[in-house]
């Protein structure tokens, strides 16, 4: 039997929703704010360190406060030490090129421990970005699923690190993994789980700072707004957590809880909103077709408003998007077909419905006998355990002349296929345009037509490394 590749992505960064107070403790918030904010607030920033295991769900974070960092190599052997998915130590230790910059010394310290070897991700990894961006979001699963009747409340960065732990031994314990709904996964975290766990006899004594703190931990504030007014609430019933929600400014203890469904339909709206960017109906199709009109749809998309409990979920069905298994996020599931309006449209609706490029498979078809389609070009490609979904490129459009690998991650050009899967491409892309009730279903309806012959496609495409 094949073992999965023993690697680590490795990552550092300021936490987005966590902080610490000197009298309310760890403190989470619901939406980003920018440090300056937080600190304007008594807040004091928290260095998120992580590693994660791609592909299949486990993770393990810790914590530092950002004027108290600590050893990248001390926290890389607690965890190898003590964080029993990990499996110890690996093969492979993926950074990003900013670690590689701040720590130089990095591989020769891994060396201490075995042969390790340390790779810095491309800027286009996907995968390994997608890492990080899941982590930031774990940690408004450690305020959610405190319950102060058998958890010790969150006073200091000990009592949270010690926290972050035990969730990832649940996840362990617990098989969590097991709840996910892509096959896949599954499979991967269950193959890791049985590897032997990879002991290092490396004792970290006194450890001092091993890297340079740089501007690159907070990246993520270019995209945060400035002073946004938000207030304390306090989840009392349940965890006693201090969460920030909007508002003003100060404490209002009178808040009976958070909106929940107000968090939903912002997540759903934000994936809803990439698919509907490249989807081929007009947005009054698919607002008439959940039983809403077009402003009401447009208002969701925006954030302006929100979508009542029924309307969303047929959305959702439309769309191909479901709740992450963390509970945290909406995940696009597809299949389905989509057309390429721009280039930046196109690359969101691509990287969500790949995985971040997890793919199984990604070209463009052409016909063996005949000629193509004059009009539109189309890239089928499928994540890992994923049915396919098709990419329609209007032929002499700009989109169209990106075409290719910068635009597509994994995209392996162009492919010959039999004249009755060309033409099968073709007549479910057109009878998808007509009707968006129609387009999940006829994608699925052509991928069990040709499951054979892409499963084949996909073996030979093989793009994960097994050993």
């Amino acid at each position: 039997m094949h073992s999965i590749a023993r690697e680590h992505h490795f990552y550092v960064s300021t936490a987005k929703h966590i902080f610490l107070h000197e009298e309310k403790g760890i403190v989470f918030a619901r939406d980003a704010i920018r440090l300056k904010d937080a600190e304007k607030m008594g807040l004091t920033p928290l260095i998120l360190y992580g590693l994660t295991i791609p592909g299949t769900q486990i993770e393990w974070l810790t914590f530092s406060t950002l004027d108290n960092p600590r050893s990248l190599f001390g926290v890389l052997l607690d965890g190898w030490n003590n964080a029993h998915g990990l499996r110890g130590y690996p093969d492979k230790l993926k950074i990003n090129r900013h670690i590689a910059k701040a720590c130089p010394n990095l591989k020769h310290s891994l060396a201490d421990i075995g042969d390790i070897s340390l790779e810095v991700a491309d800027g286009k990894d996907k995968t390994f970005s997608a890492s990080l961006r899941e982590a930031q979001h774990l940690v408004l699963e450690y305020g959610w699923s405190m319950d102060i009747r058998n958890d010790q409340a969150l006073d200091n960065i000990e009592q949270l690190n010690t926290h972050a732990l035990n969730v990832h031994q649940e996840h362990i314990n617990r098989r969590k993994w097991e709840w996910c709904p892509n096959t896949l996964v599954k499979e991967r975290a269950s193959k890791w789980i049985e590897l032997p766990f990879n002991q290092s006899n490396v004792v970290l004594g006194f450890s001092k700072l091993d890297w340079v703190v740089g501007n690159w931990l907070s990246s993520w504030e270019t995209n945060v707004p400035h002073n946004q007014k938000v207030r304390y609430w306090r989840d009392e019933p349940t965890s006693g957590c201090y969460w920030l929600i909007s508002g003003e400014n100060g404490d209002n203890e009178d808040v009976d809880n958070i909106n929940y469904d107000e968090e939903w339909n912002r997540c759903c709206a934000i994936k809803a909103k990439i698919l509907i960017d490249c989807w081929p109906n007009m947005l009054s199709d698919i607002a008439n077709a959940i039983g809403v009109t077009a402003k009401q749809l447009q208002w969701f998309l925006s954030g302006q408003s929100e979508l009542p409990d029924i309307q969303r979920e047929y959305l959702s069905e439309l769309l191909g998007i479901e709740p992450s298994s963390e509970y945290v996020d909406y995940d696009v599931i597809g299949p389905c077909v989509l057309i390429a309006e721009s280039p930046k449209k196109c690359e969101n609706a691509y990287n969500e419905l790949s995985n971040g490029g997890d793919l199984e498979y990604s070209f463009e078809v052409l016909p063996e006998n005949g000629r193509p389609d004059p009009s539109w070009r189309y890239v089928v490609f499928a994540a890992y355990g994923s049915n396919p979904s098709i990419f329609m490129f209007q032929r002499g459009s700009k989109t169209t002349d990106h075409l290719g690998e910068k635009l597509l991650m994994n995209y392996r050009g162009e492919r010959k296929v039999p004249a009755e899967v060309y033409r099968d491409v073709v007549s479910t892309c057109a009878k998808c345009c007509t009707d968006p009730l129609l387009n999940r279903t006829s994608t699925y309806e052509f991928g069990e037509r040709h499951k054979q012959y892409f499963e084949e496609i996909g073996q030979s495409y093989s793009v994960f490394t097994f050993i």
